[in-house]
C-alpha cells in the first residue's frame, strides 16, 4: 500500500534498518522512504523516535563488540541528518491527554512506548505510519493507518 500528498509518520525500525545496510531490510526501508517522499508525502519523526534509534543503534554495537565512541558519533550525525530530512513533531499536553486515555488497551508494559508514538501520531494528525513492526500498531488501527515496510 502507499500514499501521495498525506502526512506519515516514521517509526524507529524504519530509520535503523535505512542507515545499516548490514540489515537485512536496509535497502527496502530505504526505498520506501525515497518512494513516500517522490509521492509528495510530509514525513515526520518525533524525539522519541530519535532516542530510540540511539538506544537500538547503540545496543547493536555493544553486542557486535564494537567500539563505542566512533558509533556514538555515527548515531548523533544520522540524528542531525534526520532532523533534516523529517518533520519533527512533539509531545504536548494533547498527545499526554489521548496517551492517557488510550492506556485502558495497554495489555504489557512493554507496549508503553508504542502508546506514547501512537498518541503523539493521533495528537497531531497524521493518519499513516511505516513501519516493519506492524502488529505493535494494529490496535490503533482506528485513528490511523500502519504502512508496512513490505507493501
Amino acid at each position: 500500500m502507499s500514499v501521495s500528498n498525506s502526512r506519515v509518520f516514521i517509526d524507529t525500525n524504519i530509520l535503523f534498518y535505512a542507515n545499516d545496510l548490514t540489515e537485512a531490510f536496509g535497502l527496502q526501508a530505504i526505498n520506501r522512504i525515497n518512494e513516500l517522499a517522490q509521492l509528495n508525502n510530509e514525513l515526520f519523526i518525533s524525539p522519541q523516535t530519535l532516542k530510540e534509534y540511539a538506544n537500538v543503534t547503540l545496543r547493536n554495537a555493544v553486542y557486535h563488540k564494537l567500539d563505542l565512541p566512533p558509533n556514538i558519533t555515527i548515531v548523533r550525525n544520522n540524528i542531525i541528518r534526520f532532523q533534516r530530512d523529517f518533520q519533527m513533531i512533539f509531545e504536548n499536553q494533547d498527545s499526554v491527554d489521548k496517551w492517557l486515555n488510550l492506556l485502558p488497551m495497554l495489555t504489557t508494559s512493554k507496549d508503553v512506548f508504542d502508546f506514547s508514538l501512537a498518541s503523539i501520531i493521533i495528537s497531531n494528525s497524521i493518519p499513516y505510519i511505516l513501519t516493519h513492526n506492524t502488529s505493535d500498531f494494529v490496535k490503533f488501527n482506528s485513528y490511523f493507518t500502519v504502512l508496512p515496510l513490505f507493501p
